[in-house]
């Protein structure tokens, strides 16, 4: 299998993975120390040591998912470039979608993906997902006070 190929169905099933927004079985898709770059008002960079210290991120985002009706993602734009044979950095353009398939909203993200012997696993990530996500947040909010 070309890593294209590895990489473009490892994305797949962390996509479908993060769907059924089961923490544990996403947190499975990352390996540690993990690389975090977020931009927001200022771009900030976080190490995450270990699986604990991510489990609440991601119950966080979930959380916030569920808030929102997001029940499935389109990964648009994929884009993969093989680093190594072992290495990828795959480029997505997120577009979330509720269960009547309007956006909710979208965010890119890039992952460094690394076969570690077990696998592929997320190594590193970049994303813009910050205030889009707050942003979703708020307009829900807005909206439900005037409901």
């Amino acid at each position: 299998m070309t890593e294209q190929v590895a990489a473009k169905q490892f994305l797949d099933e962390y996509r479908t993975t993060f769907e059924r927004f089961d923490v544990a079985a996403v947190a499975a898709f990352f390996a540690f120390p993990l690389q975090v770059t977020g931009d927001a008002a200022n771009v900030t960079v976080v190490s995450v040591p270990t699986l604990e210290a991510w489990l609440p991120q991601l119950e966080r985002i979930v959380g916030a998912y569920r808030l929102l009706g997001v029940a499935s993602a389109d990964a648009r734009d994929v884009r993969v470039v093989a680093v190594t044979s072992r290495i990828s950095q795959v480029s997505v353009n997120w577009v979330l979608l509720d269960g009547e398939g309007k956006v909710v909203y979208d965010f890119h993200a890039s992952y460094t993906v690394a076969d570690l012997c077990a696998g592929l696993l997320i190594t590193a990530i970049a994303h813009d997902e910050g205030p889009r996500l707050m942003a979703a947040l708020a307009r829900r909010q807005a909206a439900s006070r005037t409901a």
